[in-house]
């Protein structure tokens, strides 16, 4: 080893860093599982695991070797795992890229010995595989070509993994050393174990940070990987009507994607006329909020390598991938990552969508994040949006933030934060510019931790055009703390037990309001029996505070104080099926209550057949809401207000309607501040909300081979809501009450969908989709002025639920077909 890398190696481990040596292959390698050839045998094993879970340190209740070889084209894993009673190994078959109830083993593979970001590359006793990308979490979207094969024995299990050097990424050193983890899970004794134990005080150094080493690897060449991947579809749309014709669309599409390995670290992704039909549907939800329901990206062109795109310290997204595409259909994508042997990492993204291949819109993106030391890393990222093609709501906007995450004391302190700027250019109206600005210094390692951060957005920074920002406007401070009880280690009925404290305040950037302090307070045990409690109570606006935005842009309302008090069980972990009920009482000072009961089952039936269900339900009493704002003047000397939410210069003089305030209304508007010089008026109105949802949801899995399962998703949905006693926001802090409000506002909203997919992956990263979905919806609304109509909130749950069946449904029916050439 040349002194060089000696030298950073001894600056970049502890002396308990354990280490393996891979053997390099001589004669011929089948990956058949049974780890019989002659090669098998000159490599040194790697035998010292320990348990992570559910003692952590202690010794496994089962021995485990893997050794490591490498070849001209591949590296080859082998575990023995032994087992002393092999007929209680769990065998369950499953999807790929989804972790069952069966016992597994996995490989990660720091290639590039950063200590950020791993490959890890997973079996279990069945035969199914499992890869994608360790970094802050795991990241499953990641998908790779390689192969592999289990056997049992009376001994226990083998897994034999063979992964080509194509799907890595490694330098070009005669000599190398990489870092490398191996992970077993038992789930009938809740064990898992860990080859470089990283123990649960110190997960937030980073678990590759603590991987053991790879030494020995001579002679490897980076090869570059080339795939190819057209697709075709094609399928069919039904919708019924109330006299239960049926119009029928069909449909037929092609395209492909495209990966090539430039070099060995630079990959290039390509997509022409993509098919981003999501496999699976989005659930229902009811939002009340003022802010957008945000959706988790599923479509593979955009998830796989979108890490690179994640920006440290900053509480949103500069890249919203689920933005793109859902104004008008994606004409063409392409994005670019990889990263330099100095430890520079980087990462493009263009795309353009539009109606008939004519593009009106184009997103960009542009990241660059370079390590520094063994821990510490430094980066920038731009987004550019332009879309003054789109006829009435033209507008460019560009985004640039830098960050940081800096760590300190051999990875036991960190700082780190981020600082940026928006430009938002619509047409026709005055550009604005806006930044923001964080910072957070934290202790990251040992039985405490804890934080402390700030944080400031201007009333202009607005990246909303390619990502996503819940609220602008405001300067915070906030806080947390964790504690591992006795050390994380057993005591009294407990395995273990922790407890953690978070508390924020935050205030208006320009009118220096309080938001409102809020913080949590929870701890969680787990029992000798595998048990899991947590315990949970939550509060916001403790001492008072403002809500900017709950009023639609017509200015703050005064806040009460809430509180919620949360409990969460979960059933014994080793058990082949699982309870977890879980409930919630909220409170509020004006009077309000509400709860919310959750139950969560799963169970795997068989080797082949799992099934999940959810239940929640939900009752809210009392609770001080917007309803709308009003639009109010007086005519004629009769108060008049609009049919419409609209402000009242959009309103013509057949938009309003009169009615009678019983000589109220001018003695409460005497405080507020008229919209426009003609004396009209703009205001919130509130009302006492009682609302009640009930969501249940169906999953459930077959498998009949590792490459083939038929997967179900049923989803029925129902909430309904009223608003009474109404009160009209003069002031902030004047909420007074509306008794002659006369409109009715209630809703009402029911849904039931079914999704259904057969995958097959007839050969290694090709597949055949056959799709069907149905859909029943209905989000009902009433004339506001016709109160001889009952009430939307004036029906049972039940006669809720069965109305979703008698739903008009649309159906759709599609087959995909994708064929992966691999060079």
């Amino acid at each position: 080893m040349p002194l060089a890398t000696l030298l950073v190696l001894l600056a970049f481990f502890t002396p308990d860093t354990p280490s393996l040596t891979a053997a390099q292959v001589a004669g011929t390698m089948v990956v058949d599982g049974r780890l019989d050839e002659p090669d098998w045998q000159q490599a040194a094993p790697a035998t010292d695991f320990s348990q992570a879970a559910p003692l952590e340190g202690a010794q496994p209740s089962q021995r485990t070797e893997v050794r490591v070889l490498y070849g001209t084209t591949a590296l080859y894993v082998g575990a023995r795992l032994y087992d002393t009673e092999p007929q209680r190994i769990e065998q369950v078959l499953g999807r790929r890229d989804e972790y069952n109830r069966a016992d597994w083993f996995t490989v990660s593979l720091d290639s590039y010995l950063d200590r950020k970001t791993a490959f890890f590359f997973g079996v279990n006793a069945a035969g199914v595989q499992v890869d994608g990308v360790l970094a802050d979490g795991e990241d499953l979207s990641w998908d790779a070509l390689w192969s592999s094969a289990v056997t049992v024995d009376e001994q226990g299990w083998t897994a034999e993994l063979r992964i080509p050097y194509s799907m890595l990424r490694f330098t070009n050193a005669p000599v190398q050393t990489w870092g490398i983890n191996f992970r077993r899970r038992i789930p009938r004794t809740a064990e898992t174990l860990e080859w470089a134990l990283v123990r649960r005080a110190d997960a937030s150094r980073g678990r590759v940070a603590q991987f053991g080493l790879l030494e020995g690897l001579r002679g490897l060449r980076p090869r570059r990987n080339v795939q190819v991947t057209p697709y075709a579809v094609t399928g069919g749309q039904t919708s019924e009507t109330r006299r239960r014709v049926g119009d029928a669309r069909f449909t037929y599409d092609a395209g492909a994607d495209a990966r090539v390995g430039l070099a060995s670290n630079v990959t290039l992704d390509l997509t022409v006329n993509p098919d981003f039909g999501q496999v699976e549907s989005d659930p229902a939800q009811l939002n009340l909020t003022a802010f957008e329901t945000v959706l988790n990206e599923r479509r593979p062109f955009f998830v796989e390598g979108l890490d690179i795109f994640q920006v440290s310290g900053f509480d949103g997204e500069v890249l919203y991938t689920r933005r793109i595409g859902g104004a008008a259909p994606i004409v063409g994508a392409a994005k670019l990552t990889g990263r330099t042997d100095g430890g520079l990492a980087f990462g493009a993204l263009g795309a353009t969508t539009g109606d008939q291949f004519n593009p009106d819109r184009i997103y960009s993106a542009f990241r660059a994040r370079q390590t520094l030391g063994r821990n510490s890393r430094v980066g920038g990222i731009a987004t550019f949006f332009d879309g003054t093609r789109d006829a009435g709501n033209g507008r460019r906007a560009l985004v640039g933030m830098g960050d940081w995450d800096l760590r300190f004391l051999d990875n036991r302190y960190g700082l780190s934060g981020h600082a940026g700027v928006s430009h938002r250019a619509p047409d026709g109206e005055p550009a604005q510019t806006g930044g923001t600005a964080s910072a957070r210094v934290e202790r990251l390692a040992g039985n405490w931790q804890w934080s402390l951060s700030g944080q400031v957005v201007s009333p202009h920074f607005n990246p909303n055009d390619a990502g996503r920002l819940r609220r602008n406007n405001l300067f915070g401070f906030s806080g947390r703390i964790e504690h591992e009880i006795n050390g994380g280690q057993p005591f009294g009925p407990f395995q273990r037990a922790s407890a953690s404290a978070f508390a924020g305040n935050t205030f208006s950037y320009r009118e220096r309001l309080n938001q409102g302090l809020g913080g949590r307070v929870a701890v969680d045990f787990v029992t000798h029996n595998f048990q899991r409690i947590e315990l949970s109570l939550f509060t916001d606006y403790l001492f008072g505070g403002y809500n900017l935005y709950e009023t639609r842009g017509r200015g703050p309302r005064a806040q009460p104080r809430e509180g919620r008090l949360g409990v969460e069980f979960s059933t014994d972990a080793r058990r082949p099926w699982q309870l977890q009920p879980e409930v919630e009482f909220a409170f509020k000072s004006d009077g309000s209550r509400g709860v919310e009961a959750q139950l969560e089952f799963e169970s795997t039936l068989s080797s082949r057949l799992q099934v999940g269900a959810e239940v929640s339900v939900e009752h809210e009493s009392g609770s001080t809401a917007w309803v709308g704002n009003e639009a109010l003047r007086s005519s004629n000397n009769r108060w008049q207000i609009g049919r419409t939410p609209d402000a009242p210069d959009e309103l013509g003089d057949d938009d309003f309607a009169d009615f009678d305030d019983g000589g109220t209304l001018a003695l409460l508007l005497a405080r507020a501040l008229p919209y426009d010089a003609r004396g009209a008026y703009y205001l919130p109105v509130f009302g006492r909300r009682d609302g009640r949802s009930f969501d249940a949801a169906l999953r459930g899995t077959a498998t009949f081979t590792p490459n083939v399962s038929l997967q179900l998703f049923a989803q029925l949905f129902a909430a309904r809501g009223r608003y009474r006693a109404f009160r009209l926001l003069t002031a902030p802090d004047e909420l007074p009450v509306f008794e002659t409000y006369p409109k009715k506002q209630a809703y009402q909203v029911t849904s039931f969908q079914v999704n259904t997919v057969l995958r097959w992956q007839y050969r290694p990263g090709s597949t055949l989709f056959v799709v069907w979905t149905q859909a029943r919806a209905r989000d009902l609304e009433q004339d506001p002025f016709d109160t001889a109509q009952p009430s939307l909130y004036d029906v049972t749950t039940g006669r809720q639920l069965g109305d979703a069946f008698r739903l008009f449904p649309a159906n759709a029916l599609f087959v995909k077909l994708s064929y992966t050439l691999l060079r």
